[in-house]
């Protein structure tokens, strides 16, 4: 490794040589190649977690929170000198980094490790096509992913290398019943593996999991993950019908699920249509049956740290709200793995945050962002079985200390509103997705809890996260600026003047997908999101609306996320839902609900005048419901509402 470094700074006399420290960075070796004659900078981390290496060469450590502590770098890089940056988990350094470059016109050579290799890739300057910081945001990507040198991605085996990496007796997962450390979470799951492998009987099984938010749905999911069997994550809140339809599109002959939860989600009537169909196991007799043997064995391979296969490894998600039968997403582990650190390459978390995630594991946003990121990033995650416990929630943040927090709009409304700003004092993030984020709930939690709420835009078929606005890169109404390695282009649409439908491509683009009574296709070629949004010329999305959430009235394309935002605007209040439904005259019109039973069409149909927009964004029809119907995702339910204009069709 010592002679590829000094070739390595040999090329370039006048640099900043950054590296990014992941799991797969040996930097107890990479720093001690580093000569001594070049001025070293760290951040806090990597100075904490390398002290040894460090102790025996001077170094500097840089903080992005005092630019003083930059100093040191300046004086260097103006004396012409070359400076090795290595950081960890710190995007506000990072940024620095970039803008001392920028500042100083001294391009950053991003050098990559990966074990022992070592490899520098192509320099990145200011004043070319790609602005310094998005160059930084790839380089942590292609650094996350290990640059192009990994295979088939497991993801029990990154649990490993997270073990490794934090260390076993590290707190990875509470939930109300109490907390495990990542030793506890490997023996458990080389245990419970080892008596699975013996109830499930075929070897490339598709295996259904019906289980809330908690450790044992961890540890189920990543003992399925040990044994190559692909988890089919199943929506408990959807009803027998649209559960059992899910099961056929899967091809599933097994559901894990537990006794106690069936009890207490008062689940008894789906546990006995599921049954009648399918095969039934609980978690509880898989535990009680487990043997000395198997005991010995599971603790046998967990001293070996013994890997998964590394073949094609899925999981199945289903999309919520469709007026059919559910649409089974493929995701290969490589996609879900490829949005983890898409992620992390925009956004700072760490060993020293805590997440509490809410949102339901049969969602893509709670599975992959509120599950498996935080366990492989070493983020202590609390998993809470339900997000409409709205007084509860907001007391376990502050009793845990909670730093994220995941949520739709409308949980965040609720939380908001029963939250002490004591209970959300140690929060950072509190990101929404799965709906718009609504004004007046941004506004609130600014002026109550001091924080910019932040805002995720994505899809299960993309596991799930596209854009990510986040605190240093922001901007009002939009839902941020696509991560690295999405590729996208806007297609027009007859009748819609502004943007275009989304289509995208990427390596957290699902594999595949299911249809009920057809099978898999696979996905192929650019990824149609059927999606509306503009893109500014500093790559910030907003979302016009869904082509779905479209009504065509007299040849035109009327967006139904507008005139729910006309609305509130016009009311003040954010309590409406838009849906179209068929008109003989027109092919179809707009029926607005609200919860609020003073709103009349008349003042609306004014203030749409006033602001200049096209009458036919006028409703033609107002329904008032006591509250709007949700799916488990936390998505209002417009199939609901929908039908239920065409059971009772309002009076104009």
């Amino acid at each position: 490794m010592a002679s590829k470094l000094v070739d390595i700074l040999d090329v370039q006399h006048h640099a900043i040589f950054l590296v990014n420290n992941t799991l797969y960075t040996h930097l107890e070796r990479f720093i001690k190649t580093v000569p001594a004659d070049v001025p070293l900078f760290v951040n806090k981390t990597i100075e904490q977690r390398y002290v040894r290496e460090l102790r025996s060469r001077r170094y500097s450590v840089v903080d992005a929170g005092n630019l003083f502590t930059f100093r040191a770098m300046l004086e260097c890089l103006k004396k012409r000198r070359v400076a090795f940056v290595v950081l960890d988990v710190d995007q506000r350094a990072f940024q620095t980094v970039g803008s001392i470059a920028e500042r100083l016109d001294v391009p950053i050579v991003p050098v990559h490790a990966f074990g022992t290799k070592v490899f520098a890739r192509q320099p990145i300057v200011a004043g070319g096509q790609r602005p310094v910081w998005d160059q930084i945001q790839s380089f942590l990507l292609e650094s996350y992913l290990g640059g192009g040198e990994r295979g088939n991605i497991n993801l029990f085996n990154e649990l490993l290398e997270a073990a490794r990496y934090y260390g076993d007796d590290w707190l990875a997962v509470k939930d109300i019943s109490g907390r495990v450390t990542y030793k506890t979470f490997l023996l458990n799951t080389y245990v419970l593996s080892r008596r699975m492998a013996k109830a499930l009987s075929k070897p490339a099984e598709n295996v259904g999991v019906l289980l809330p938010n908690s450790i044992g749905n961890a540890i189920t999911l990543f003992a399925l993950f040990y044994l190559g069997k692909t988890p089919v994550m199943l929506n408990y809140s959807a009803g027998l019908q649209t559960i059992s339809d899910a099961c056929e599109t899967a091809g599933l002959n097994t559901i894990l699920t537990s006794k106690e939860f069936i009890e207490k989600g008062q689940l008894e009537a789906v546990e006995q249509g599921l049954s009648a169909k399918f095969r039934v196991i609980y978690l509880e007799d898989l535990r009680a049956s487990i043997s000395i043997a198997d005991k010995a064995i599971g603790f046998a391979r967990f001293v070996r740290r013994k890997k998964a296969s590394s073949r094609e490894n899925r999981l199945i998600l289903f999309t919520s709200g469709s007026e059919y039968r559910p649409r089974g997403i493929v995701l290969s582990h490589d996609n879900i793995f490829a949005n983890v650190q898409q992620t992390r390459s925009v956004i700072d978390f760490g060993t020293m945050d805590k997440m509490l995630n809410a949102m339901p594991m049969f969602h893509s946003f709670g599975l992959t962002a509120g599950a498996i990121l935080p366990l492989l990033s070493g983020v202590q995650t609390y998993l809470y079985p339900s997000p409409l416990h709205f007084k509860r929630i907001p007391e376990l943040a502050g009793e845990e200390g909670s730093t994220i927090l995941f949520g739709t709009s409308s949980f965040l409304e609720k939380y908001g509103e029963f939250a002490k700003p004591s209970n959300f004092r140690t929060l950072r993030y509190a990101v929404v997705g799965a709906e718009r984020l609504k004004a007046e709930v941004e506004t609130y939690w600014l002026e109550k809890f001091g924080l910019q709420i932040m805002q995720g835009y994505g899809a299960t078929e993309t596991a799930p996260i596209m854009c990510l606005d986040t605190p240093l890169r922001h901007k009002q109404d939009s839902v941020g600026r696509f991560l690295p390695g999405i590729q996208y282009k806007l297609e027009t649409i007859a009748g819609i003047e502004t943007g275009g439908k989304l289509l995208i491509q990427g390596p957290n683009v699902m594999a595949g997908f299911l249809t009920h009574g057809e099978g898999y296709r696979k996905q192929d070629g650019w990824y149609d999101t059927g999606d509306v949004v503009t893109v500014d010329d500093d790559g910030f999305v907003t979302i016009i609306g869904r082509l779905k959430r479209f009504a065509k009235i007299a040849g035109e394309m009327i967006s139904l996320n507008l005139v729910e935002q006309l609305a509130a605007r016009c009311y003040g209040i954010t309590d409406f839902a838009a849906v179209n439904t068929h008109d003989p005259r027109r092919g179809e019109k707009v029926i607005l609900f609200t919860t609020d039973r003073g709103i009349s069409l008349k003042a609306l149909a004014e203030f749409v005048d006033r602001q200049g927009y096209s009458r036919l964004h006028i409703p033609s029809g107002l329904c008032w419901v006591p509250e709007f119907p949700l799916l488990g995702s936390g998505k209002t339910d417009y199939v609901a509402l929908k039908q239920q204009i065409e059971a009772n069709p309002p009076s104009v």
